[in-house]
């Protein structure tokens, strides 16, 4: 009976982290339907399919760390998970880059196909080399952007661009917070400039996911003394309350949009000052 009974808590133990990543592949197959029912022109769902793969990705960042609180790790939980993954982060954000194009580019179907699929083949080829490779999940850090860093630039990106082009004079971007302002003043010259700029930087920081550019993991926040939690603390707070602020003034993309595009440039010019230190 006792070993019955401690059988069926490390089931349910497993059971736990297992629903949280099924979660994440709901949330990521709901997003897909959202977006084929904009594709058709039934009604315009493109940030209720976004605002999901957010959600998605905090629920990515939790099943791993549930997992291993509950001592759970193992084969089957990291299978199921890099296959949440691809759908949520991977096959959407390549469903969502074919959606924008195919409504204000207009490039012929084949060209169309090519560049959208970039997330999704990319994606498929970080997850296998993540799960066969120990020296692409051991360590502080990941060899490659992560796929779910991807997703919320993809979905960030195009987010912003629907808003610049919903707005035509630059005073209507203004928000009634600076800081906002200041946001907004700085990603709107760049993804102003043409409605190619989303496909160049989504195919950019798509190509990063198989690149071996270094990109901190998701800090481990602990309240010890220590510097670097003091630093993680104080790091999540700022996001937290501009993320916060952002949504109650329903500017969250934007916020998103510059922090995740921090993200990713601050991997590269640590990647250029490296090689260059290296070098000399």
């Amino acid at each position: 009976n006792l070993i019955e009974t401690n059988s069926i808590k490390v089931l349910l133990r497993k059971s736990i982290a297992n629903l949280i990543t099924i979660i994440n592949l709901i949330l990521g197959f709901s997003s897909l339907v959202l977006i084929g029912l904009s594709l058709s022109g039934t009604r315009n769902y493109i940030e209720i399919a976004c605002i999901l793969i957010f959600m998605a990705t905090l629920v990515d960042v939790c099943d791993g760390k549930v997992a291993r609180k509950l001592g759970t790790s193992g084969d089957f939980g990291k299978q199921i998970d890099s296959l949440a993954d691809i759908v949520s982060f991977c096959l959407v954000p390549s469903f969502l880059i074919f959606y924008y194009s195919y409504e204000l580019i207009r490039l012929d179907l084949l060209s169309l196909i090519l560049i959208s699929s970039l997330p999704l083949v990319f994606g498929a080829i970080r997850l296998a080399k993540f799960n066969a490779y120990s020296v692409q999940s051991d360590g502080s850090h990941y060899l490659g952007l992560p796929t779910p860093a991807n997703a919320i630039f993809i979905c960030s990106s195009i987010l912003f661009y629907y808003q610049l082009s919903n707005v035509l004079l630059l005073e209507g971007l203004y928000s009634s917070l600076f800081i906002f302002d200041f946001l907004k003043k700085v990603l709107f010259k760049f993804y102003i400039s043409s409605e190619n700029v989303v496909i160049i930087v989504c195919s950019i920081s798509s190509f990063l996911l198989v690149s071996n550019i270094k990109y901190s993991k998701f800090p481990k926040v602990s309240f010890s003394g220590d510097k670097d939690n003091i630093k993680n603390i104080f790091g999540l707070l700022i996001f937290s309350t501009f993320l916060f602020i952002g949504i109650i003034i329903k500017e969250y993309q934007i916020v998103m949009l510059f922090f995740i595009s921090y993200y990713i440039i601050s991997g590269i010019l640590k990647a250029l000052i490296s090689k260059i230190s290296g070098g000399v």
